[in-house]
């Protein structure tokens, strides 16, 4: 019997996306803590074992704390409240804590990329396909179909390598000499076409750009380098050393030593640095200035780099040239600063969860609530697919640190700003227990006494079998995405897309943009769904539509036809969007039902929704991480060998298929068959909440 909300169980529109907005903060900090970390790698060199640990240990920290954090909030009796003062304070302490994470010191960086453009010669950039593409194909579907089609045409290859202190010096020429085989992704080098030079070295001299042949593999440097120069000179005063090497095995672009290559341009329109010549002790040089990144192209030309085997310049720079720290510092850093920071996070996290189960006892209300946090909420996953794009962004940024620090403080300041209007703007409706003092009994507990109250509701709520049915199913549904999340890119590209990386990435980006579009959609249906037909037949419907998903998975992705990876995608968004929009809905309802049972004769009882809340969310993340790595066993349970590249085994493909459509079909199918037994209806939840008020008042519950 569906019964209509009565006006004082109604939240304000302005109230439940305040309670979204908290929401969104909670997927702000969870994405960016994990999405940021790839720079430890990429700017500063820490290895990526080191940086899994940094994501490993913390997490079992939150794993511990979230259960203590929930049980203290439960307790708390102030005049603000058992939530809002946790929330207020973990929001501030943590957007500060994830800024000052991240005032790190860093390397000077000079980097170098060499481009080859393959054995057609010519460029075949993402611009240029994409042109190509779009004058033959006739529709945006067609266009975008036709560009995965031809992308596989580009023979353009790259790679960069990154020169630091000690080999970086201030106020001194330097001589860089790096062998080719460095350069690991540049697997041809008959076609070279670009130098591209970059780093966060505002100034910067350049002399003697040239490749060369060492008949024993090993560098030729140039002959003993000059002085160095006055302290504090802003320009060399001497020249870069004269080469010593025969002219037979140099290809010279750039030195008086030798006679040079054309070259088509040392400054280009898209460069992002001013290119001037200069002299330094007599010798041309070439000066950039404000360097982020520029280009030494050979215009029409490419260069046959096939015999060299080593590329060399001379640099020569005024500016600070600090060595960083070494991998260890940075990992005992980030790892002491994670724990604190993940202490806030669930100081402000746990009882934001707990204030949603407790903000109406209305049984629809409930899931109206959960409904608009769950789509305010999803914005953030929005944002954080570009948190990398925003911090390599050399047009801002001298560096990856730098922007690092940025997106940091940006992170920090909506943190505060946002994750504090929880803490203001709602109120708490569920009154504290009587104190011990009304009830006749000493105020004050021991630390024993602490203890066991903790572990008697840590027992009460994982022994309860409503409770126990909401965290199989959800563990069931996320973890069974999150398992094959991890490998089905593979899927992308070794299936549909044939070997070719450029392609999988692509269509992956594009299919989960639609997932993302789809998935607020999706909310809006399931809450209206949830109000109308009820939680549990709600969630068998979109469960059910995610199902159908994953079955069109096994027929839709195919290499003929690659935009038919589009299809399932709208439905699979159903999956995660009615779990964690039902949910949270369900375990309010569980949450009165445990206090029912618990409650003595004079109507007290401890209501423990940050109990419950920090419960459920342990089983999230604890299972996430058991996904994760199971994900990577599956992956090599298939037979797959990055080696093969292109031509895996197809019984490697049959297999890679299977999991990624059937694992979460059959979970999905498991947790509907549990939420089948989950017995709080709305008829149940009704007399449920009757028989509360009657025991204990509805004051308890007014606002």
């Amino acid at each position: 019997m569906r019964t209509r909300t009565a006006p004082r169980d109604r939240i304000s529109f302005p109230h439940k996306v305040a309670y979204g907005i908290g929401g969104f903060v909670n997927n702000l900090l969870a994405s960016a803590i994990g999405g940021m970390s790839i720079i430890l790698t990429l700017a500063l060199g820490v290895s990526p074992a080191l940086v899994g640990l940094l994501g490993l240990f913390p997490r079992i920290f939150d794993a511990v704390t979230d259960p203590l954090v929930g049980f203290i909030s439960d307790n708390t009796k102030s005049r603000w409240g058992r939530r809002r003062p946790f929330i207020f304070a973990g929001a501030i302490f943590t957007g500060l804590v994830f800024a000052l994470l991240w005032q790190i010191p860093a390397p000077a960086q000079f980097r170098l990329k060499l481009v080859d453009y393959g054995a057609d010669g010519v460029y075949s950039g993402a611009q240029a396909v994409r042109e190509e593409t779009e004058a033959e194909a006739v529709g945006v579907g067609q266009a975008i179909s036709g560009w995965l089609g031809t992308a596989q045409r580009m023979d353009d290859v790259e790679h960069e390598v990154v020169v630091t202190p000690p080999t970086l010096l201030t106020g001194r020429w330097v001589g860089i000499d790096l062998p080719l085989a460095d350069f690991d992704q540049l697997t041809t080098r008959g076609h070279l076409a670009q130098i591209l030079l970059s780093g966060d070295l505002e100034n910067l001299y350049v002399d003697n750009v040239y490749l060369y042949r060492a008949a024993d593999g090993a560098p030729n440097p140039s002959a003993e380098a000059p002085p160095a120069d006055v302290e504090g000179a802003t320009a060399p005063a001497t020249g870069a050393p004269t080469p010593t090497l025969p002219a037979d095995d140099v290809i010279s672009f750039f030195s008086d030593a030798y006679e040079d290559v054309p070259v088509g341009y040392f400054s280009t329109d898209w460069d992002r640095s001013e290119v001037e010549d200069a002299v330094a002790g007599g010798d041309p040089v070439k000066r950039y200035r404000e360097l982020r990144f520029a280009a030494i192209d050979f215009g029409e030309q490419t260069v046959d780099a096939s015999e060299m085997t080593h590329v060399h310049l001379d640099i020569w720079t005024p500016d600070e040239t600090p060595e960083g720290r070494s991998d260890m510092y940075y990992f005992w850093h980030f790892l002491i600063g994670s724990l604190i920071f993940f202490l806030g996070y669930t100081v402000f996290a746990t009882p934001w969860v707990a204030l949603g189960y407790e903000l109406t006892p209305d049984y629809n209300e409930r899931t109206r609530l959960m409904g608009v946090q769950n789509f305010i909420s999803n914005f953030a996953f929005i944002i954080a697919p570009w948190f990398l794009v925003i911090m390599t962004n050399p047009d801002w940024f001298r560096n990856q640190i730098d922007g690092a620090k940025f997106l940091a403080l940006m992170v920090c300041i909506a943190t505060i700003a946002l994750g504090v209007l929880p803490a203001l703007f709602l109120r708490e409706r569920v009154a504290p227990p009587p104190s011990a003092a009304a009830a006749g009994e000493p105020e004050g507990k021991t630390l024993g006494a602490s203890a066991g109250e903790f572990l008697s509701g840590l027992v009460k709520t994982v022994r309860s079998g409503p409770f126990l049915l909401l965290c199989l199913a959800t563990f069931l549904i996320f973890n069974s995405f999150i398992m094959i999340s991890s490998f089905q890119i593979f899927v992308f590209i070794y299936h549909i897309s044939e070997g070719s990386q450029v392609d999988g990435a692509w269509l992956a980006g594009i299919v989960g943009t639609v997932g993302i579009v789809a998935g607020f959609g999706a909310i809006a249906l399931v809450t209206w769904l949830g109000t109308r037909i009820g939680k549990r037949r709600a969630f068998f419907v979109s469960t059910a539509i995610s199902m159908l998903g994953y079955a069109l998975k096994w027929f839709c992705y195919q290499p003929e036809y690659p935009m038919l990876a589009l299809v399932p995608a709208p439905f699979l968004a159903f999956g995660l969007s009615g779990l964690f929009t039902l949910m949270g809905s369900m375990i309010a309802d569980v949450v009165d039902l445990d206090e029912l049972k618990n409650m003595d004769a004079q109507g007290r009882s401890q209501r423990r929704e940050g109990m419950f809340g920090s419960i459920y969310w342990w089983v999230v993340k604890v299972g996430q991480a058991v996904a994760l790595g199971l994900g990577g066993y599956l992956l090599v349970a298939t037979g797959f060998d990055i080696d093969l590249g292109a031509n895996q085994a197809a019984d490697t493909l049959v297999l890679m298929r299977a999991f990624d459509a059937f694992i979460p079909l059959a979970a999905s199918g498991v947790a509907i068959y549990a939420i089948a037994k989950f017995p709080i209806t709305e008829e149940i939840a009704r007399r449920t909440r009757e028989e509360l008020e009657r025991r204990r008042g509805a004051g308890a519950m007014a606002g």
